[in-house]
C-alpha cells in the first residue's frame, strides 16, 4: 500500500513539472513574440493615424480656400450692386 502511494505522489509530481514546463515554455514564447508584433502594431497604427491626420489637413485647407473664394464672388457682386445704384433701381421700380 505504501509502495502504490509513493508511486502515484511521484507520478503527481511528474506531471505537475511537465504542466509547469508547457506553460513556461508557452508563455516565454508569447512574451517573446509580443514586443515584435506590438512595436510593428504602434508603427503601423501612428503611420495611418499620420495619414489621416494629413488627408483632414487637406480637406479643411481645400473647403476654405472655397468657403474663401464663395465669398468673395458674392461680397464683390453685393458691393458691384451697391455702388452701381442697381439695387437702388430695381427697389424704385418695384415701387
Amino acid at each position: 500500500m505504501m509502495n502504490t502511494r509513493n508511486i502515484e505522489n511521484k507520478l503527481a509530481l511528474l506531471a505537475a513539472l511537465i504542466v509547469l514546463i508547457g506553460v513556461s515554455a508557452a508563455a516565454g514564447s508569447a512574451l517573446a513574440d509580443e514586443p515584435a508584433n506590438k512595436a510593428a502594431a504602434v508603427v503601423t497604427e501612428r503611420s495611418d493615424t499620420d495619414e489621416t491626420i494629413v488627408d483632414a489637413r487637406k480637406a479643411m485647407a481645400e473647403a476654405a480656400a472655397e468657403a474663401a473664394e464663395a465669398l468673395k464672388v458674392e461680397n464683390t457682386f453685393d458691393l458691384d450692386n451697391q455702388l452701381s445704384g442697381i439695387t437702388s433701381t430695381l427697389i424704385a421700380a418695384n415701387k
